[in-house]
């Protein structure tokens, strides 16, 4: 554990503990829960209580709303560091762990919850425990929609392809770099069955994978970089093939 993470996780155990009685549980997230922070990392924290504090511990709170009903996002400073707040309500924590744990999510916004889960540490309550076992198994099914899903980006074609490279698209080609690279990843995780995370600190988070092309973070690094999308298509080629995806999944080949 770094130094940092072991002064965010302090801070975030003392902030834990100035929250009401009616919150039940309190999960650390994130790259202080993973021992890996650094100066530029903040606390993130899962928040589960049936109704929110009427007056959080937290310095200039802003907040936002996903549109769904039992979810709703916190930040402000506490003693001088960030706290990011995600509150669910118990029956909304429960119903997005059963979900995934079934294999029932796969869009990228809300599957990488299971991961920041997963490798989440409780400081309130034990709900954490549950969770944790219900997705300590790879959902049986999952890889494959995942895959179907990733790889139908690549059904592009070379005209569509050039349609984001005219002089002035910069933002239209920037974004396809983005869809194709996070279109990889996800292929490479559900290749492992293992739960997508956040793409921060990418190489250590593909090093421990058997099922991945040589030099994977480097390689995508640098094509995004550069904006490259013939570099990334080629990478998918490489990707799609691990697992001998057929060519009716894409274009490519």
């Amino acid at each position: 554990m770094t130094e940092r993470s072991a002064q965010l996780r302090e801070l975030a155990e003392r902030f834990a503990a100035l929250l009401p009685d009616h919150v039940e549980d309190v999960v650390l997230t994130g790259s202080t829960s993973r021992g890996v922070a650094d100066e530029l990392s903040d606390i993130e924290l899962l928040v589960v209580s049936e109704r929110h504090a009427e007056a959080l511990p937290l310095e200039g709170v802003d907040t936002w709303s996903p549109g769904v009903e039992g979810a709703q996002w916190f930040g402000g400073l506490f003693e001088g560091e960030f706290i990011e707040l995600i509150w669910w309500t118990p029956a909304y924590a429960e119903e997005r762990v059963r979900a995934l744990a079934a294999g029932e999510i796969v869009e990228r916004a809300r599957i990488k919850t299971a991961e920041a889960i997963v490798n989440g540490v409780s400081l309130r309550g034990d709900a954490h425990a549950r969770w944790t076992a219900q997705l300590a198994t790879y959902p049986e099914g999952l890889a494959e929609k995942i895959i179907a899903d990733a790889a139908a980006d690549f059904r592009d074609t070379d005209a569509q392809v050039r349609s984001v490279q005219r002089p002035g698209d910069a933002l239209a080609l920037a974004g396809k770099a983005i869809d194709y690279a996070e279109d990889i990843l996800r292929i490479v995780f559900a290749l492992n069955r293992e739960w997508e995370p956040a793409w921060k600190r990418l190489a250590s988070r593909l090093e421990p994978l058997e099922r991945k092309p040589e030099r994977l973070a480097e390689r995508i690094d640098e094509a995004v970089r550069a904006l490259d999308l013939e570099a990334l298509r080629e990478l998918a080629v490489e990707t799609l093939a691990l697992e001998g995806v057929s060519k009716s999944a894409g274009r490519l080949s």
